[in-house]
């Protein structure tokens, strides 16, 4: 079964790559405008070749590691503070409703004046990207726990502390994991514009697409592009397969 999906996935790969080549070469496309899956992969090749594009991938997964680790912990641990003392969730939910309709992109040169072009500049994006997603979500589930479950606590004297750490957080663990599912990916994307907004010494996947857009090359474009897709997807199902190992319980024997 799990080999005729791969061959089913391989097919319908190579049958797109086919599509894509067909399309550029009957219609003649310019090579600048849209270049075809042969020259994307030269490209591909020869970036990986002379080890550029391994060092830009380091930087980049570096910056959105860092930044997702430190975002999702801050907003996990505000959502326990803000579920666990009602009053001082009353005072702060209007400043967190106004700060997560700013546009984050809107904020980054404010990130690149006050921690410069470096790496830093880039994981504060990447924070301000993924903390609001993971704070709403462990909000919700910590709020979600039902009264017959705090009921059954209460019967049980059990103190506010094993309250939280035996129902809320087991409660709260699924709504979590659906928010990394979302946000891991957009730490990525949020790296990616960091470092087209501000590269500075380092270079990361966003800083070559900078510099193949300035030298009008399509096909190294393309080629970082394939490599984000690519990383993307693997981040993604690195969530899915932890959340399938943390949330067995939850699932129907």
């Amino acid at each position: 079964m799990i080999a005729q999906q791969i061959t089913i996935k391989v097919l319908q790969l190579l049958g797109g790559i086919l599509a894509w080549e067909m399309l550029v070469q009957g219609l003649d496309v310019d090579p600048r405008i849209v270049p075809g899956p042969a020259e994307v992969m030269r490209s591909l090749w020869g970036l990986t070749v002379s080890g550029i594009l391994i060092g830009a991938i380091w930087v980049t997964i570096q910056q959105t590691v860092i930044g997702f680790v430190v975002g999702a912990l801050l907003g996990i641990v505000l959502a326990v503070v803000l579920s666990e003392v009602p009053v001082l969730k009353m005072i702060l939910q209007p400043y967190i409703v106004a700060l997560q309709a700013v546009p984050k992109v809107a904020v980054a040169p404010l990130f690149l004046i006050w921690f410069g072009f470096g790496m830093e500049s880039k994981i504060a994006l990447v924070i301000s990207i993924l903390f609001f997603p993971v704070l709403v979500n462990a909000m919700a589930g910590l709020d979600s726990t039902s009264e017959e479950q705090m009921e059954l606590m209460k019967a049980y004297r059990a103190t506010r502390w094993q309250t939280l750490l035996r129902v809320k957080v087991y409660v709260a663990l699924p709504f979590v994991f659906a928010a990394f599912e979302v946000s891991l990916v957009l730490a990525l994307t949020a790296a990616v514009v960091a470092e087209l907004l501000g590269s500075g010494t380092l270079v990361g996947l966003g800083t070559l697409i900078k510099i193949f857009d300035a030298r009008m090359n399509s096909a190294g474009i393309f080629a970082v592009l394939i490599v984000l897709s690519v990383l993307g997807v693997a981040l993604h199902a690195i969530v899915v397969a932890a959340s399938r190992h943390f949330l067995s319980w939850s699932r129907p024997l």
